[in-house]
């Protein structure tokens, strides 16, 4: 069962969050180019917003351009009801080869399964 509504989820250079809660996002985007240099990677954000109905949990994954996972600690223990958003830090050393790269917003179900809530494709070049 669905326990929350996605309203937004996106991808950005940069999120600022202000002390009443109000986030900016700056460099909203769909694609990356991989640094020259491995020594300087760029961090960058995946911003979502939900209503929560029920506490939940929510979960990024992030698959590449070969159908494996790309593993990260992109979880949120949502426990408060009504309109949640928030981000998350991702680096593009992730991203080490061209191609697309599919991210998914996914919330815990009960029991074992995960439900997705929202995807994207990310074009890394």
């Amino acid at each position: 069962m669905v326990k929350c509504k996605v309203l937004a989820f996106l991808l950005c250079e940069r999120a600022t969050r202000e002390p009443d809660g109000k986030a900016s996002l700056h460099g909203l985007f769909d694609r990356i180019i991989i640094p020259r240099t491995p020594a300087n990677p760029k961090l960058f954000f995946v911003y979502y917003k939900v209503v929560v109905t029920e506490p939940c949990e929510v979960s990024l994954k992030v698959t590449d351009s070969s159908g494996r996972d790309i593993t990260g600690n992109w979880r949120e223990s949502l426990t408060q009801i009504g309109p949640i958003q928030s981000v998350w830090a991702l680096t593009s050393s992730l991203f080490t080869q061209p191609g697309q790269y599919f991210l998914e917003l996914r919330q815990g179900a009960d029991g074992s399964e995960m439900l997705s809530l929202a995807s994207m494709l990310l074009v890394v070049e």
